[in-house]
């Protein structure tokens, strides 16, 4: 794997060994136009979004993506293993550290100038402590720009436990997320299988297997 830097972003090209797959045979529910994404540990979130991004390549858009830290480079070649480097090279990725409420108003300068149709914040707050006021004030001020455009706006974060055992999982800054999107999708593992994983989208639940490529 190569990774050319920019001024702005880091986007990764990879060697294309095959022609292009088709897609899965199972379609991933339609983005609205801002999705909170809620992932229990170890159950692929940032594979879920990356496997969205490569959607968006095929379909020829652009897609940013805002990260701490970039997703682990063997899940990223498998995912995005038969996108061809013209398309990948819309693909743009900002690593940021612990920075992300800069991370993303920079990649909204960028998002002014590229028009993309899919902007991820990936892990917007820390998976322990208070979430994050100043990530959650530079996503809604993203949403803001998006919102006249046709661009998806996709963010995720870790569930945790709920210690008062009235609901089996919670979302971290619910309360700041219903400001900007009423969109809450949640992803925890099924029971039967270390591959199988329930999507909750709203009042639906859809059953998905984990594989090398993505989610089917």
């Amino acid at each position: 794997m190569v990774i050319a830097i920019t001024e702005e972003c880091v986007v990764f090209k990879l060697s294309i060994q095959k022609p292009p797959n088709k897609r899965n045979a199972v379609a991933l529910p339609e983005l609205p136009p801002v999705t909170h994404l809620a992932v229990a540990e170890g159950c692929g979130g940032t594979s879920l979004a990356l496997q969205y991004a490569r959607d968006t390549l095929k379909d020829g858009g652009r897609v940013i993506w805002v990260c701490e830290k970039s997703p682990d480079s063997g899940r990223f070649s498998q995912i995005l293993c038969d996108i061809d480097v013209v398309s990948l090279a819309k693909f743009h990725m900002m690593e940021c550290g612990e920075t992300i409420s800069g991370g993303v108003l920079t990649a909204g300068k960028l998002a002014e100038r590229l028009t993309p149709q899919l902007f991820v914040v990936d892990d917007w707050t820390p998976r322990t402590g208070q979430p994050d006021r100043l990530a959650i004030s530079a996503i809604e001020s993203i949403s803001k720009i998006l919102g006249p455009t046709q661009c998806k706006l996709l963010i995720t974060s870790a569930l945790y436990s709920d210690a008062s055992g009235k609901e089996e999982w919670k979302t971290r800054g619910k309360k700041l997320l219903e400001k900007i999107t009423p969109s809450n999708w949640m992803l925890t593992i099924a029971e039967g299988g270390l591959q199988k994983r329930i999507l909750r989208v709203e009042n639906e639940i859809i059953q998905l297997q984990i594989r090398d490529k993505g989610f089917s």
